[in-house]
């Protein structure tokens, strides 16, 4: 497994409240840091010292929070008291964000500024809408990009890239030997850390410089990334030392030194040198005679040896083949829903893994022409998204991952629940408010421009706002919003502002426009039969609602 190229997503705040904290340090250093300072203190501990200083937060994979609960059971740690999720990403973009511009400055001009630049955040294609609205609002919030509380950030929109999407298109410029004619198909596995995201695409351009695909069956992925192989050896871990629990709450600091040989087992399992070969894992002093205690008091069979973990390579296999069985599946998954996949791109950190890359092509080959994973696989979405930002006619169409429709009021109709029962102003009628009104419908293909308008009339009379919930499902024809046994989920809420049509007595009429093939969902609201009397459509203000974290 190469080296990975991207830094830790992890924070240290120093001491003190949450809601106050300062971030000492991010990435890689957030965890040299935080060691540190836990070292320190077993030090002073052993020296007996009473006033100890106190420690900072030290928080990791907090990104995965924002993943929808259809993947999966995340990783992620809950937060401590105090924290917000999106507190902890925006300070986090926060850092990034001055270190780019740093960077910028001194290769370009000390005098360049937030103007001068338009910022490209990737997200997984499985993440929902409601995530992918709130990286936009976490990178306001870190002030790269302008909104009422930030000013100083970019005025430029945010533009959001999928990160298979940005995969592929770095593959495609990066391999110039790959042919590929119109028609032909190609899967893009992206695996991560944390997430893993399948899309299979077709290209569509007559000449290979020219990158123009569709996809041709909605995303797929899961939360099988390379730190639940991680997870994987912790249990293990554990499992083998079972008085490590204690063990723990008196050095902290040893899951840092021996997570550090952990890496280099994993990133060179399965590569051609250490085939078949066991690795050793070296133990302190102190816990190797814990454990051996702890193995005599409660009559477990002695070891050779209490100073090394050995881990052999039916051990280390024990340990990825849960997590690579996940991503086989999800690839068999895509790979069954449509015809004559081409070639396989596996990209992201963990597809360095020579193992998960061996038994890909183990599995595959045969199946598709070719498995291919570039020199830096980690390293593939940030320049791909780059790319992509810059030429987003690239992506031509997408396919709808689920229904997307609004809730509105409708005649109640006989079998209609109950509770969705009330009395219109208009006409004494009976009406049923948690109909689902479907936009698009899932596995439905969308062109990226095409958009999707409907009518719209406020509820009651005078209003001066409209409120539309924007809602999901994963079922093609979805009658209701809300309600036992239904299986949708509020995405969001759209307020439109509609005061111009508060001198009326008839009511007013809005035309809402969605677009649902773009990278994140669009919308736009025209008043149709309101104003001033002579232009018949003009926009109205749309403020996004979300249940930020």
């Amino acid at each position: 497994m190469k080296p990975y190229c991207k830094t830790l997503t992890a924070i240290y705040y120093e001491a003190g409240d949450a809601t106050t904290a300062k971030v000492k340090s991010w990435g890689f250093p957030a965890l040299h840091d935080y060691t540190k300072d836990i070292n320190n203190i077993q030090k002073l501990r052993a020296k007996s010292v009473v006033d100890l200083p106190e420690i900072g937060t030290y928080l990791v994979r907090f990104k995965l929070h924002l993943a929808s609960k259809d993947a999966g059971e995340s990783s992620a740690a809950k937060l401590p008291k105090g924290f917000t999720v999106t507190q902890v990403i925006a300070d986090y973009l926060r850092e990034i964000g001055a270190s780019i511009m740093r960077h910028l400055r001194t290769k370009f001009s000390d005098d360049l500024t937030m103007a001068d630049v338009q910022w490209c955040v990737t997200v997984p294609s499985i993440w929902d809408d409601h995530a992918k609205k709130q990286m936009e609002v976490c990178m306001a919030r870190a002030g790269l990009i302008r909104s009422v509380n930030s000013p100083a950030g970019s005025p430029h929109p945010l533009s959001i890239v999928l990160e298979p999407e940005a995969a592929s298109c770095y593959c495609h410029r990066n391999m110039p030997d790959l042919e590929l004619k119109v028609g032909d198909r190609l899967l893009v596995a992206d695996i991560g850390g944390g997430t893993t995201d399948i899309v299979v695409q077709e290209w569509m351009s007559e000449t290979p410089d020219d990158y123009r695909v569709k996809e041709v069956t909605y995303s797929t992925g899961g939360l099988c990334g390379g730190t639940y192989v991680d997870e994987q050896f912790n249990k293990f871990l554990f499992a083998k030392i079972q008085c490590l629990p204690q063990f723990l709450r008196k050095s902290t600091a040893f899951m840092g030194e021996i997570f550090k040989r952990w890496e280099e087992i994993k990133c060179s399992f399965g590569d051609l040198v250490t085939i078949g070969e066991s690795f050793e894992i070296q133990l302190p002093s102190k816990l190797a005679a814990e454990w051996e205690e702890f193995d005599e008091e409660h009559g477990n069979p002695p070891r050779s040896s209490y100073d090394e973990l050995e881990l052999t390579h039916a051990d280390i296999k024990a340990i990825f083949d849960p997590v690579v069985e996940q991503n086989l599946a999800l690839i068999a998954d895509q790979i069954s829903r449509t015809s004559n996949v081409k070639v396989i791109f596996v990209v992201g950190g963990f597809a360095g893994s020579p193992y998960l890359l061996t038994k890909i092509k183990e599995r595959f080959l045969g199946t598709v022409e070719k498995v291919i994973s570039p020199v830096q696989p980690g390293s593939a979405v940030c320049q791909g998204a780059v790319m992509l930002a810059l030429n987003p006619a690239g992506i031509t169409s997408r396919i709808a991952r689920k229904t997307y429709g609004f809730e509105v009021s409708r005649a109640f109709k006989a079998g209609d629940p109950e509770a969705a029962e009330y009395v219109s102003w208009v006409g004494a009628n009976k009406k049923c408010d948690v109909n689902f009104s479907a936009y698009v419908r899932k596995g439905d293909p969308l062109e990226v421009d095409h958009c999707v308008s409907k009518d719209f009339t406020p509820l009651y009379p005078g209003a001066k706002t409209m409120k539309l919930l924007l809602y999901s499902s994963n079922e093609t024809d979805p009658k209701y919003t809300r309600g036992p046994g239904v299986d949708s989920r509020e995405e969001a809420s759209f307020t439109i502002d509609i005061s111009a049509s508060s001198h009326m007595e008839a009511r007013p009429t809005v035309n809402v426009s969605m677009y649902f093939g773009r990278s994140a969902i669009e919308v736009k609201a025209v008043g149709k039969n309101f104003g001033n009397g002579e232009v018949q459509g003009f926009q109205l203000p749309v403020e996004f609602r979300g249940d930020w974290v």
